[in-house]
């Protein structure tokens, strides 16, 4: 079972992440608005890192609320 403090401390991390993954968001819409070549690797970068917050907001939750089947 997890105490307080952790579970505190994940909610936490999870605040932050999710965050960091809007930022992302809003920087590809602006990007996506140009249309200059160097533009697509910048996008591609910010995809994969994208994808990798959503993995990481994705197990942060399934250890906050794990599915128990019963």
């Amino acid at each position: 079972m997890m105490n307080f403090s952790s579970d505190q401390n994940l909610r936490n991390e999870l605040l932050v992440v999710k965050q960091e993954k809007l930022q992302i968001e809003r920087e590809m819409s602006g990007l996506k608005k140009m249309s200059v070549g160097a533009v697509d690797m910048r996008l591609y970068r910010m995809k994969k890192q994208k994808c990798a917050l959503q993995e990481k907001i994705t197990k942060i939750n399934s250890v906050l609320r794990p599915d128990i089947i019963a």
